[in-house]
């Protein structure tokens, strides 16, 4: 059964220990508080920290005025909520369960050949040379219903090592419990990579290595030079 935030808040007060919520609004509770004030931080760490599979959007972006021409062939207004970027993929590829056009079915291709897109971003405007854009990205609020087991034991833990201080003022246990989300976080990365077929990376670029993302030499029909 899915988590909801309270469950997760919960949890983490467990872990501590310290008296559990009913109400996460609860001002009268320093523990609701904190929970309150800490778990969209955690969240937004973890997030950033690896390329999880759930909670990821694609969307058609829309083109606007280029003021880069020299630079760029397309700018794009970037989507309201968007928390990470993640990669470019050209049209035809908005759900998120489809690979890139002319290569479903090999996922390596389709992984390596996204990696390789180039892109630009400042401040709310993508810059790229493909058209008809797709973006990838994880949005700013994540919906815990879509947190596998794993991840969402993972929130737990490192919440729970974010709250020792403020509620118990416990270094030991703080440490205990950092080290736990530790080991926590390396299986929930094993079991996020067990999900997720493996492929050969040697195509992708040393660039694109040093960016992480966005990388690329399509031209602007979206074909290899």
């Amino acid at each position: 059964m899915a988590r909801s935030i309270l469950d997760i808040c919960n949890e983490a007060l467990g872990e501590l220990p310290a008296e559990t919520i009913s109400d996460l609004n609860d001002e009268t509770k320093q523990s609701a508080r904190h929970c309150k004030r800490l778990y969209r931080g955690v969240i937004s760490d973890l997030l950033e920290a690896y390329d999880w599979g759930f909670g990821k959007l694609r969307v058609a972006m829309a083109v606007i005025s280029n003021t880069r021409p020299g630079e760029w062939a397309f700018a794009y207004a970037l989507p309201a909520g968007i928390g990470t970027p993640l990669r470019i993929l050209p049209a035809g590829t908005a759900s998120t369960a489809a690979n890139l056009i002319g290569f479903a079915g090999n996922v390596g291709v389709a992984n390596q050949l996204a990696a390789m897109v180039e892109y630009q971003i400042a401040g709310q405007v993508l810059y790229t040379n493909l058209p008809d854009a797709i973006l990838e990205y994880v949005p700013d609020e994540v919906q815990v219903s879509s947190f596998t087991s794993s991840f969402a034991r993972l929130v737990v833990l490192e919440l729970a090592s974010r709250l020792v201080m403020p509620i118990l003022n416990d270094a030991t246990r703080q440490r205990s419990l950092m080290q736990m989300a530790e080991i926590q976080r390396q299986r929930a990365i094993a079991d996020e990579a067990n999900r997720t077929p493996d492929y050969d990376d040697d195509f992708v670029s040393e660039r694109a290595r040093a960016r992480g993302v966005g990388i690329g030499t399509l031209d602007t029909h979206g074909l290899f030079r």
